[in-house]
């Protein structure tokens, strides 16, 4: 196993740049997730690692070897696509043994590696199967078991389930874990899927328009972001976002005029600053209580015992998203106070930056 190191990666198609000076570092045996909307970059980065892009200008390491020139096969990676790409005339064993034999790797050696990563993918009896004869989610694994057999010392998948069902995708990403688990080969995966990226990754790389936004733990990128994109990429539903002006005694005044408290600043701002006030929708607390605000309710998403509550405030004011159990108490039209604590208040100033707060 290795680490990975990309310093400065840039790289344009024709005019366009793509990529606009990235450094990553993924440290040995951690399991990173590049995450971001479609066009970002992050499948061009993905593509550049494993050499099937060239990078503009840059330099990427694994281990102590500078790769940047080299070819794919020389890279010491193994990498999963969207697609498969499984070879449609021949077994699963054969699909998997591949590129050992290519290698000229030894029958024996080739037959010990194919069967250790098909007993860890539970595949044993898909053996003998062509890829016209599997599942979605059995390709998927004979893919990933042709990229174990090579023993890389980095793997990179590329939106791997992306073209699976709900349920499918659900339980790949158990499968991933558990695979992580059991090999502990340094990782980096791509998907736009932000759940995804916040149930697999040890740490995760938020890229927008082909820079990096923010890198974190998936709990410091929830808890912390750095700035409104990162707030509302991470999160479903998505972090609501108010529209404020800095008021004096340390609270803010809404759009439509109404007032509530903020956290301290760690820079005091004057009044008459503007701002943008984020809460989550899980922080919003419904009921009778002081400072709470009167919200109508004009749309309920009910998931089972989850309720996801549509409020309108005022007029000029955003309307805002509030999760809580569903008790079936609350019906469309209702008139409910809602509470936004200053606690649970993420602050941004005029462009989108977080501003500091002394509770975070």
């Amino acid at each position: 196993m290795a680490g990975l190191s990309i310093k400065d990666a840039r790289k344009h198609f024709g005019t366009t740049e793509v990529l606009k000076g990235v450094s990553i570092d993924v440290a040995d045996g951690e399991f990173t997730v590049i995450v971001g909307p479609s066009g970002c970059g992050k499948s061009t980065l993905l593509r550049s690692v494993a050499g099937l892009e060239e990078l503009t200008n840059g330099r990427i390491r694994i281990g102590d070897r500078d790769v940047t020139g080299l070819a794919p096969s020389e890279r010491g990676i193994a990498m999963v696509f969207q697609s498969y790409a499984l070879y449609p005339h021949l077994t699963v064993y054969e699909n998997m043994a591949f590129a050992l034999r290519i290698a000229k790797a030894d029958k024996v050696a080739i037959d010990a590696a194919v069967r250790r990563a098909a007993a860890i993918l539970n595949i044993e009896p898909l053996l003998d199967r062509k890829p016209a004869a599997l599942s979605g989610g059995q390709r998927q694994r004979v893919a990933i078991g042709r990229a174990i057999v090579r023993q890389p010392q980095i793997f990179l998948f590329d939106e791997p389930l992306s073209n699976l069902d709900a349920d499918l995708r659900v339980r790949m990403r158990y499968e991933f874990a558990e695979l992580h688990r059991q090999l502990g080969t340094t990782t980096l995966y791509v998907t736009h899927d932000q759940v995804e990226a916040m149930t697999l990754a040890d740490r995760i790389i938020v890229m927008r328009d082909g820079r990096i936004e923010q890198v974190g733990t998936p709990r410091e990128l929830y808890a912390r972001p750095a700035n409104i994109f990162v707030a509302q990429f991470l999160g479903t539903p998505r972090m609501n976002i108010l529209a404020a002006t800095m008021a004096e005694n340390g609270r803010a005044t809404l759009a439509g005029g109404r007032s509530i408290a903020l956290p301290s600043l760690t820079t005091p701002q004057p009044a008459g600053t503007p701002l943008s006030i984020g809460i989550r929708p899980e922080d919003i607390a419904i009921g009778e209580a002081p400072g709470a605000l009167p919200f109508t309710i004009s749309f309920i998403e009910r998931l089972g015992g989850l309720a996801t509550l549509h409020l309108g405030g005022r007029e000029g004011e955003e309307p805002v998203a509030c999760q809580l159990r569903d008790d079936g108490s609350l019906e469309e039209g209702d008139t409910v106070a809602a509470s936004f604590a200053s606690g649970h208040l993420h602050l941004f100033d005029s462009t989108g930056e977080v501003l500091e707060t002394t509770g975070k």
